[in-house]
């Protein structure tokens, strides 16, 4: 991993969104290059089991978990129901931006949740009631405003409008009880 924060290996390593991380300004302040070698073959979770050894003994992580009432986006099927594909075979899951969108291949929608949580700086809870694995493509072309070459388009309503016309899902504003990663204790990490 190259130029990464604690808070990035925390999300990973716990498959939690971004704004489910309270804690000191260390977690997003300095940025690392981890290096690391296992001695044979492991599976994406074994990798963040290993992930979390490491953030508890190089970086001395202490941390508490709370629920606290915050402002969210709740990830529903539309009217017209969900324009999904359902994926075939057992493939590992990818979320990929690209220029111009997302393409994701045997997605849940809890992932989908999380991946869209960080561009809307806020969380994303998944309930679309969709237990599947998904393949799809997100263009935001289509629904960038006129004027997007010259004013920054609101990020939340250009995913809400693609993702109900390209996925027939939508976002709706919500309050709900959010368990929060409170980082009590963080440090430098010490040297190999």
């Amino acid at each position: 991993m190259q130029d990464i924060t604690v808070a990035t290996c925390i999300k990973w390593a716990y498959g939690i969104q971004d704004s489910q991380i309270s804690g000191p300004s260390l977690l997003r302040s300095e940025h690392y290059d981890i290096l690391a070698k296992a001695d044979e073959a492991v599976g994406g979770d074994q990798l963040k089991l290993m992930m979390r050894t490491l953030l508890a003994e190089r970086f001395k992580i202490s941390f508490h978990h709370e629920n606290r009432e915050l402002r969210a986006f709740a990830l529903v099927v539309a009217k017209n129901g969900p324009k999904l594909h359902e994926s075939t075979g057992d493939r590992k899951s990818s979320i990929q931006n690209t220029a111009s969108g997302v393409v994701a291949k045997s997605t849940t929608m809890q992932e989908f949740a999380n991946h869209i949580s960080d561009p809307l700086r806020t969380p994303v809870v998944d309930k679309t009631g969709l237990n599947g694995k998904y393949d799809f493509t997100v263009d935001f072309t289509t629904y960038l405003p006129d004027n997007a070459s010259t004013v920054r388009p609101d990020v939340a309503s250009v995913m809400m409008a693609a993702l109900q016309g390209e996925l027939g899902l939508k976002l709706e504003s919500t309050k709900t009880s959010v368990v929060v990663f409170v980082v009590d204790d963080v440090e430098k990490p010490t040297e190999n």
